[in-house]
């Protein structure tokens, strides 16, 4: 009798757990697909996971075909972005991209996406020619400073410098940024087109942007000047520069130029407004005793190198100067 009893009980168990998963909905099966992708993520099983999460957008959007229910479109974009993650962290880039494509097409605007195909074509897939065009055709539905200005970058990077400067101009026009205007001058100088890098900053410093701003384009003028061998003209948009905003770099090089150039009092100017800054820095000390030295004021020569003696740099050299002084 107990026996017939345990038979029954163990069919009736059966019958029941199959008509469990007989009974699984499509939906169901989707959702334990996801949390299934989700627990391969953060057991760092990467690729495993993206597949998943892809077979959860499979099963869901069966149910949507199959039992008529409404699409979830929040839900898919979640799956697809961990499937997406999943197989970036995998390195599986071609799919990667695959996913990116399918995420676009659930929000074609997304700047987001087309930010990272193109990261991924020109860094991992070596297909710069491809990246650039991914932003060209997101650029031309709508026009954007940021997608125009990457445009330019990797038309750079291929050293197609006048498709990059046309690119960079293009930028420009959308915002009168300094950053852009420096690439532009960098570029011109490249294709041996120096009048138009100054007349670039001399454009841009009509705008009237902000003092710091200002300051940043006298420094870079400063510096094409000086790439081009015009010191005069480099001395002046350096003086510029940090009349509008002190900087230890220019006035630094304020004073190396002064002295080679034998303008003592102005090198002198410049290291002591450098010292204000920056008290007891040995490279300001080593100029303002080497213009003692060059002056014959052998005492304040001597205290300046005896000054800058400790520091490794120019102990050698200080002490030297110091025994010959003595030695005269």
């Amino acid at each position: 009798m107990y026996k017939k009893i345990l038979i029954l009980t163990v069919l009736l168990l059966a019958l029941t757990i199959s008509s469990l998963f007989a009974d699984k909905s499509l939906e169901r099966i989707a959702n334990e697909k996801g949390v299934e992708g989700e627990t391969l993520y953060n057991d760092k099983k990467f690729v495993e996971s993206a597949q998943t999460f892809e077979a959860a957008i499979t099963k869901l959007e069966e149910a949507v075909k199959t039992d008529d229910i409404p699409l979830d479109n929040e839900k898919i974009a979640r799956w697809l972005e961990l499937a997406f993650n999943g197989y970036y962290q995998g390195k599986k880039f071609e799919d990667a991209i695959r996913i990116i494509d399918r995420q676009l097409k659930l929000d074609p605007t997304n700047y987001t996406y087309i930010n990272y195909k193109s990261i991924i074509l020109k860094k991992y897939l070596k297909r710069i020619d491809e990246a650039i065009v991914v932003l060209k055709e997101f650029n031309s539905t709508k026009r954007s400073f940021k997608v125009e200005k990457k445009i330019a970058s990797y038309y750079s990077d291929l050293e197609d410098y006048e498709n990059a400067v046309i690119w960079y101009q293009k930028a420009y026009e959308q915002k009168k940024d300094a950053t852009v205007i420096e690439k532009i001058a960098i570029i011109y100088l490249k294709l041996d087109r120096n009048g138009e890098a100054i007349t670039a900053y001399q454009d841009f410093i009509k705008t009237n942007p902000n003092e710091s701003v200002l300051a940043k384009t006298y420094k870079n003028l400063g510096k094409l000047y000086e790439d081009m061998g015009n010191n005069a003209k480099s001395l002046e948009n350096y003086e510029k520069s940090i009349n509008l905003k002190y900087s230890s770099d220019i006035v630094l090089t304020l004073i190396m130029k002064y002295y080679e150039a034998n303008s003592y009092d102005k090198a002198l100017e410049k290291i002591s407004l450098f010292l204000k800054n920056k008290p007891g820095n040995s490279d300001a000390i080593y100029y303002r005793a080497m213009i003692h030295f060059n002056r014959e004021e052998k005492e304040a020569a001597i205290d300046d190198f005896q000054t800058i003696s400790s520091d490794p740099k120019y102990s050698k050299l200080a002490m030297g100067y110091i025994e010959s002084i003595k030695s005269e």
